[in-house]
């Protein structure tokens, strides 16, 4: 894998390209930038996806602020490779997306009966299902993943992302890297829970 300092400059240089002027990278940027090399993503998905939005931005001239833009492109992308494609691809189809609800349900079948997260999550998705914004039930996530994961995967995850940020962790200020350190924890840990984003309407009657 590639180095993360050299991941970083590189993705750095293409955004700073891509928006024509120097750029300081944000937590969101080095959180994301954290996610995608410990997943493993090649640059090349990314370079794909600064692509994407080089051709979008052709007909917008609207600047964006950071990276999140990117993530739509390059989770399609990596989602075709991990499907079975040796190369970065052209994002698939909306309809041929996963379904992220049919993930959080295997993610509360896998839980024990009485752990407290299964019961925790079957809560989000009854606020969900019974009319709340994904919206919602994100922030929800957001605040309450972390204090209710068992310690010891805590403690796994904050190794892993400590060591992950170590390489970046002089580019940052002692804000930054604190703000940085906290959404990379909580990107492991629904990525360790196999919890993607929720979007869209509330599931329908007929889905409960």
């Amino acid at each position: 894998m590639i180095p993360a300092r050299r991941y970083a400059r590189e993705i750095e240089s293409r955004w700073a390209a891509l928006l024509e002027r120097p750029v300081v990278l944000g937590e969101r940027d080095w959180a994301l930038i954290c996610d995608w090399h410990a997943r493993g993503i090649p640059l090349a998905l990314i370079d794909e996806a600064f692509d994407q939005l080089a051709e979008k931005l052709k007909r917008r001239r609207s600047a964006p602020r950071n990276l999140t833009v990117l993530v739509p492109g390059v989770e399609d992308a990596w989602r075709t490779v991990r499907g079975g494609r040796n190369e970065p691809a052209r994002p698939t189809s909306p309809t041929t997306a996963p379904d992220p609800l049919d993930a959080w349900n295997r993610c509360v079948a896998s839980l024990a009966q009485d752990d407290s997260l299964r019961a925790w999550l079957q809560g989000l998705l009854a606020r969900l299902r019974a009319g709340e914004s994904a919206e919602n039930c994100e922030e929800a996530l957001r605040e309450g993943l972390l204090a209710r994961i068992p310690e010891g995967i805590r403690a796994e995850l904050e190794d892993e992302v400590g060591n992950e940020l170590e390489a970046f962790r002089g580019r940052m200020t002692r804000q930054t890297w604190e703000a940085t350190r906290d959404r990379a924890l909580f990107s492991a840990a629904r990525r360790r829970f196999g919890l993607p984003v929720l979007s869209g309407p509330a599931p329908s009657p007929r889905d409960r």
